[in-house]
């Protein structure tokens, strides 16, 4: 019994606790989420950013493996940033896979795909090459590869998911009629 007791450790049930709020939260605050059947993972300090997307069929990065907890097979979701929010678990949801799975989310991601402007596609070539430039992203796949996995997903979620200061001056009138009918299909305030 006195062995149980020495594995016990308060801060790991505290921080499995957030965790679980964290994804009941997202599950509560966003009806959508509600019926997806999600993998959850809670690792505080784990990784970069604030969370990772995992496609079921991808077992992560050398860098950042995919955790067994998250079996293969589903949607997963590692969190790493104890800042993380409700929508922000919603957000990777819908921008990584979501947006291949549901016609309407679908339709309305290759939309704003294909609306934007040669300044939008120069911000993103302007992220890229920060990306690759520091270390701390340890980018080294290629533009095409990185602007459909990290780029597109990211410049979707800014002003969707509220992840960006002052979107509208990011976003041409169009897109934000487009993302306003991604929002209210969500559930977003």
């Amino acid at each position: 019994m006195a062995d149980e007791d020495e594995d016990f450790n308060p801060l790991d049930a505290l921080e499995n606790e957030r965790g679980n709020n964290l994804f009941e939260s997202a599950l509560s605050e966003y009806p959508y989420l509600a019926d997806k059947d999600i993998a959850f993972q809670y690792s505080p300090g784990r990784g970069r950013g604030f969370l990772e997307f995992y496609q079921p069929d991808e077992p992560g990065s050398e860098e950042y493996p995919r955790p067994p907890s998250l079996p293969m097979g589903k949607p997963g979701i590692e969190v790493f940033d104890p800042k993380t929010r409700p929508i922000d678990v919603l957000a990777d949801y819908v921008s990584h896979y979501g947006v291949q799975t549901d016609p309407f989310l679908g339709e309305k991601y290759g939309a704003f795909a294909e609306s934007l402007t040669p300044e939008q596609r120069q911000r993103l070539l302007e992220q890229y090459d920060y990306y690759k430039k520091n270390p701390q992203y340890n980018e080294t796949r290629p533009y095409a590869e990185w602007e459909k996995s990290v780029g597109l997903p990211g410049y979707f979620r800014g002003y969707t998911f509220n992840q960006w200061e002052r979107p509208e001056e990011l976003y041409v009138p169009k897109q934000l009629e487009l993302l306003n009918e991604v929002r209210k299909y969500l559930g977003i305030k």
